[in-house]
């Protein structure tokens, strides 16, 4: 019974139903992919090879920004705005809702995959793509030859694919999309600090998975093109039909029409989900990271860093990332080099504290060595020295209530607002989780986050708040801020989880 099956599915003229389907959700998400990861991009339009990022080591560059020599610069200022072809417009303060977006397309994406391979392999259908005979790569010379000169291969050559179409079909399948996965899990800051010999895959180096993941997107890119110019060049009548009833036995006017739907169908969507993320920004953001965060947490959110570097790995440039407050209160602090700094912490504890930096030396000093990856794309190594923020909790006593840590900052923003994040309170029990005082074995300096700052290596880095001036332990964080959960995430519609 399996062999009569196979057969009817192996015939040129017929096409599994389960693959006119995938085929559509496929180009449906593929197209979100890369357009929100076209807004990613822009953000930081820099790819390297190395860990150790630089503005003078990238090997691809977009974009006309020069970063002036004779003032600070940020991370922040190399943004570069793209146009609305771009999901969802390309401006900086939209690249949250980018991220997810691109979350959301990779989740259903990476699903109907698994569905797909699922079903070549348990029916048998996988021998539609994988070469079975060496035969196939002489045929695919001749094939491109034809294409070339115009010589159109007769219908009974496709069975259901000549041999060109076969290997690059197969290639996209089997290599190129588990590619994307593969570079896409290399960039995730929880799963490369719990798994660190993953990213032996690509040369121990995230940055070379970032660009791979680059260059995949322009694979695809250039492969759609191409697939959608020859579907419509050769023997489109019959192509329509198979890729809306996935046979040839059906009336043209009806396979065509389901066909200029299903296009009308993508070209709608992606226009309204543009305005709508443009204008209705805050609800937008809502929906997407309601459906991403427990996937997200579920997968990422529990996984316990344990990589450290050694001091020869340290990088020789670390990107400032914002600029130091500008606040009376702090330059205050600041020139008087802090002595007169405290840091509170309050809200749900059996001790409120106090402490001088004195007091925070005085605990035990935890030391580090750990990749810093930021959400832009940006990555760096650094030592960090300070306190683990288990013996801060220690001496507060969080209660049972406390279910998050809130860091509140110095930085206050032009529309009022102070930079906040909030973590769980099992983020503040990883082992590389510090208030740091110290980087590259140097007092932290104003511009790296000085008096102190967070490290918590399971996290992107704006997680990681610097000019610490409080921490409060609360039962909810609906009411700090915008009530979602950081200053990012309340004003760039960042995703609250911040592990990849």
């Amino acid at each position: 019974m399996h062999n009569v099956e196979y057969n009817k599915d192996m015939d040129g003229d017929s096409m599994p139903l389960l693959i006119v389907i995938t085929h559509f959700v496929n180009l449906f998400c593929i197209i979100l992919l890369i357009r929100s990861g076209l807004h990613i991009l822009a953000d930081h339009p820099l790819l390297y090879w190395s860990d150790h990022t630089r503005r003078d080591n990238a090997w691809l560059k977009f974009g006309k920004k020069k970063m002036p020599k004779d003032k600070l610069w940020t991370a922040h200022d190399e943004w570069e705005t793209i146009g609305h072809y771009a999901l969802p417009g390309g401006e900086h303060k939209d690249f949250g809702n980018a991220r997810n977006w691109h979350f959301l397309a990779a989740s259903i994406w990476i699903i109907t995959g698994v569905i797909y391979w699922g079903y070549l392999f348990i029916s048998g259908v996988w021998q539609r793509l994988i070469p079975t005979s060496w035969d196939v790569f002489p045929g695919a010379v001749h094939d491109l030859v034809g294409y070339l000169t115009l010589q159109i291969p007769p219908e009974t050559a496709f069975q259901p694919y000549d041999s060109l179409q076969q290997l690059t079909y197969a290639g996209v399948v089997f290599v190129l999309a588990p590619l994307m996965i593969l570079t896409a899990l290399a960039m995730s800051p929880a799963f490369t600090n719990r798994f660190p010999r993953y990213v032996l895959l690509f040369g121990g180096r995230r940055q070379v998975a970032r660009s791979l993941h680059f260059l995949g997107m322009v694979g695809f890119s250039i492969f759609i093109i191409i697939h959608v110019a020859m579907v419509a060049l050769v023997y489109f009548y019959r192509n329509v039909k198979l890729i809306t009833f996935g046979t040839t036995d059906v009336d043209l006017a009806a396979a065509l029409t389901v066909f200029l739907s299903a296009l009308l169908f993508l070209l709608l969507f992606n226009i309204i989900i543009t305005y709508l993320t443009l204008n209705h920004r805050v609800a937008v953001r809502k929906v997407l990271v309601s459906i991403l965060q427990p996937l997200i947490h579920g997968l990422f959110g529990r996984l316990v860093p344990r990589k450290q570097y050694q001091k020869k790995d340290v990088s020789e440039f670390f990107r400032v990332n914002g600029y130091p407050p500008e606040t009376e209160e702090f330059h205050k602090l600041h020139e008087d080099g802090f002595k007169d700094w405290r840091l509170k912490v309050g809200g749900l504890v059996e001790h409120e504290l106090s402490l001088s930096m004195d007091d925070i030396k005085g605990m035990p000093y935890q030391d580090q060595i750990t990749k810093h990856i930021c959400i832009q794309g940006w990555s760096a190594i650094g030592q960090w020295g300070g306190v683990h923020v288990r013996e801060i909790m220690r001496r507060a006593k969080p209660n049972k209530d406390a279910k998050y840590v809130v860091f509140h900052a110095y930085d206050v923003y032009p529309n009022g607002e102070s930079y906040y994040e909030a973590l769980r309170i099992g983020d503040m029990k990883d082992p590389l989780t510090i208030l740091a005082y110290e980087m590259n074995w140097k007092p932290l300096n104003i511009e790296h986050g000085a008096p102190l700052r967070l490290r918590c290596e399971r996290k992107l880095g704006y997680k990681m708040v610097k000019y610490i001036k409080s921490i409060e332990f609360v039962a909810d964080f609906k009411d700090i801020g915008k009530g979602r959960g950081g200053y990012r995430e309340d004003n760039v519609m960042f995703d609250w989880e911040a592990s990849i």
